[in-house]
């Protein structure tokens, strides 16, 4: 979804009432929030309670989240839901690979990194039979976004620059390293990773404190439209060279381009950059009627989290194994119920 102008500064304010009404849903319900790892326990007998682990505050996953844990709280019975506030989608596998949360949303990118033991999971590989698929969703972009009237022009500046990639564990900082290694710009050497929450990273780049910023995120992303509403920015677009290699040796990478004026002052289209889809996963143990039922709600009032962010129409059953075939099985819940409806064999 492109939008461009006013379209763009209606479309933030429109996620901003969205979120807060969200937030203030009533009960244990879906506005419940807990800091990672801190699972709640049951307090009331019959009813089991669990959480979705989710990004920073603020961020696509948390709102998602919060209106995915108001629909299980309304249509499944004996389950509450929460949301856990965490460093996103990196943070978000182990935490489910330990149990310490039954829903974990994450992107496909990650999670095969994870099960490769690469990237940010290097030393600490996830067992793929561990971890299963419950649905596919939405698609997101990489966005390096730089001041317009600033010094930096392309990637080959950002050598010896300070790069805000969102909080530690977030899917941005995989990524910008994938960039900067095609490039031959080695992190805490070269480059400087500054680990900021989304909204923070973008203050950071205009209050001077960084020099760029990147972002996995739908487009247009609300944090890069609120720094672009204070100081016009440019977004950098991937050489030929290095976007080649990225995508050869990273499969799991989609490639994705980005039309000119998603942002103020972005005069310009990205024509090479890449994405991955967005994704929920749980550990083996969450039961097959647990997730049934979870699943279940999901589609079935998927016009609810539409109404919460608009790229949740990706989250439908045509996207059910989105970005999740060929890493990980699918939890036998989902099968279930997709095979109840005639969506698999």
């Amino acid at each position: 979804m492109k939008k461009t102008g006013k379209a763009v500064m209606g479309y933030v304010l429109a996620m901003a009432v969205s979120a807060a009404a969200l937030a203030g849903c009533g009960g244990n319900p879906a506005g419940g929030q807990t800091e990672a790892g801190g699972k709640a326990e049951a307090q009331s007998e019959g009813t089991k309670y669990i959480s979705i682990a989710t990004s920073s505050s603020g961020g696509a996953f948390s709102i998602i989240g919060t209106a995915m844990a108001d629909i299980i709280n309304k249509n499944v019975p004996g389950i509450s839901a929460n949301i856990e506030v965490t460093g996103g989608s990196s943070e978000n596998i182990l935490l489910a690979e330990n149990e310490n949360v039954e829903l974990a949303m994450t992107a496909s990118d990650v999670l095969a990194l994870a099960l490769a033991g690469e990237g940010s999971f290097e030393g600490k590989q996830v067992p793929k039979e561990d971890i299963l698929g419950v649905m596919g969703g939405h698609m997101t972009t990489l966005q390096v976004y730089v001041l317009k009237d600033g010094p930096i022009k392309s990637y080959e500046d950002l050598k010896g620059k300070k790069v805000a990639v969102g909080p530690a564990g977030s899917v941005a900082g995989d990524a910008m390293k994938t960039v900067m290694d095609a490039y031959g710009y080695e992190i805490n050497k070269d480059w400087t990773p500054e680990y900021l929450a989304h909204g923070d990273g973008a203050e950071a780049l205009t209050d001077g404190n960084v020099d760029a910023v990147a972002i996995m995120s739908t487009l247009p992303a609300s944090p890069v439209a609120t720094a672009a509403a204070s100081r016009e920015i440019s977004l950098l677009d991937l050489g030929q060279e290095q976007y080649d290699k990225i995508i050869a040796e990273c499969p799991y990478y989609i490639p994705a381009s980005i039309e000119a004026n998603v942002y103020n002052g972005q005069d310009n289209p990205v024509e090479r950059t890449f994405g991955s889809a967005s994704v929920m996963v749980a550990h083996k143990n969450v039961s097959e009627d647990e997730i049934y039922n979870i699943v279940k709600a999901l589609f079935e009032n998927n016009d609810v989290l539409v109404a919460a962010y608009p790229q949740c129409d990706e989250w439908s059953v045509e996207n059910a194994t989105r970005g999740l075939d060929g890493l990980v099985d699918m939890h036998p819940g989902t099968l279930k119920y997709l095979k109840e409806i005639g969506a698999v064999q």
